[in-house]
């Protein structure tokens, strides 16, 4: 729940008639019913994983608020700031690129070429951080200047998106699959185009 409320508070302000330029995709979070949500602007489309495709009447239009995923509302009192009271360790206080729940009591935070290690249970980043993006860190990951958004689709993979391109990334094998990345198309994500074009 901890990484879906961030992901919404980083979503640029933009009106739903209007797509910004740059980055494909501005934020994705995987939820506990079977869906994803993907965010460009000031748009977003809701995903069935099972499926494998976007939900019919999507995009929609978003608002900037925080959202609780167990109450269904927006937490009162957000957005708020990021700073070492909010999210102790992170060391951007101007904002994160992509934030991705790993799973097994950590998260991850990007920002341009470094990411940090969070400790979700202790509420802190652990000791040593931020690293640098790089093969060593992410064998595989051919974006070491930085991600757009990153995803856990909780089977085991997580995907990486960066412009118009993404990976699928082993979590136990730690390690990118063979034949990434691959662009984002109705191929390989159908209806995702329609909220990115």
């Amino acid at each position: 729940m901890v990484l879906l409320m961030l992901s919404l508070i980083f979503i640029p302000a933009a009106s739903a008639e209007r797509m910004e330029v740059g980055k494909a995709i501005d934020a994705v979070v995987e939820w506990d019913n079977g869906k994803a949500y993907f965010f460009k602007g000031g748009q977003y489309v809701r995903y069935d994983i099972k499926a494998d495709r976007v939900d019919p009447g999507y995009p929609k239009p978003i608002n900037r608020e925080r959202y609780d995923i167990k109450a269904d509302r927006v937490d009162p009192g957000y957005p708020k700031p990021i700073n070492r009271e909010t999210w102790p360790g992170v060391p951007w206080t101007d904002g994160i690129d992509a934030a991705v729940n790993w799973g097994n009591g950590k998260a991850y935070f990007f920002k341009g070429s470094q990411y940090v290690r969070y400790d979700i249970k202790a509420d802190r980043v652990d000791p040593g951080y931020p690293k640098p993006i790089n093969n060593e860190a992410w064998p595989g990951l051919p974006w070491t200047d930085g991600i757009d958004t990153a995803v856990n689709w909780r089977n085991g993979k997580a995907y990486f998106f960066k412009d118009d391109e993404y990976i699928r990334f082993d979590i136990k094998a730690d390690r990118t699959d063979q034949g990434y990345p691959k662009p984002i198309n109705n191929e390989t994500w159908p209806g995702l185009p329609g909220l990115i074009n």
